[in-house]
C-alpha cells in the first residue's frame, strides 16, 4: 500500500514533496506566472510559518503525553490472541503503539527543524537574499501540511481502534 511506503520514511517523502513544490514555485516565478511577494510580506509569512510550526509541535507533544499517560494506565503488557482486553489496551501492548509514538516524535522533530531554519534564515539572511525567503515559505508550508496529514492519518487509525472497542463493548 502507498501509505506503508510513506510511513517507512515519512521525513524523506515530506522533504521530497517540499523540494518538488519549492522547485515548482521557482519555475513559476521564472516563467513569470506568479510574482514573488514583497520582502516584508515574505518575512511576515516566514514568521507565520515559524509560529504554526511551533504551535503544531506543541499540539503533537500534548497528544504524545496523552498517549503515554494512557499507556501507563494500561493493564496488560503482552498481547494474547484470545484476550478479553479492550482493543485500545491491546494497542498499547503491540508494536503499533511504539510505531505511533515514533512517528509523532518525528513529526515534532520535523516541525522544530522548520522553525529553526525559518528563524535562522529570517535573522541571518543578508538583505539582498531576503526576497528568496519566499522559497523557504513554500518549503516550510509543505512540510507543515505533510506533517499534519501524517498526524491525521495516525489519529484516524487510533479513532478506528476506539470505535471498534466501543462496538465490541456494546454488542
Amino acid at each position: 500500500m502507498i501509505l506503508d511506503k510513506y510511513f517507512k520514511r515519512p521525513f524523506v517523502w515530506d522533504s521530497f514533496f517540499a523540494f518538488l513544490f519549492t522547485t515548482l514555485g521557482h519555475l513559476l516565478v521564472c516563467k513569470q506566472i506568479i510574482i514573488k511577494p514583497k520582502i516584508e510580506d515574505c518575512i511576515s509569512i516566514t514568521t507565520d510559518v515559524i509560529n504554526i510550526s511551533l504551535t503544531m509541535s506543541g499540539f503533537i507533544l500534548t497528544l504524545l503525553t496523552v498517549l503515554i499517560t494512557f499507556k501507563g494506565g494500561s493493564r496488560i503488557t503482552k498481547t494474547e490472541i484470545d484476550s478479553e482486553e479492550t482493543l485500545f489496551d491491546l494497542f498499547f501492548a503491540t508494536g503499533l503503539y511504539h510505531e505511533t509514538v515514533r512517528h509523532l516524535k518525528n513529526c515534532i522533530k520535523s516541525l522544530i527543524i522548520v522553525a529553526i531554519i525559518g528563524f535562522t534564515t529570517k535573522v541571518f539572511c543578508p538583505e539582498i537574499f531576503k526576497a528568496n525567503i519566499f522559497y523557504f515559505n513554500i518549503f516550510g508550508f509543505t512540510i507543515i501540511m505533510m506533517t499534519i496529514f501524517r498526524c491525521l492519518l495516525i489519529l484516524e487509525k487510533i479513532m478506528d481502534l476506539q470505535k471498534e472497542n466501543d462496538e465490541k463493548q456494546n454488542s
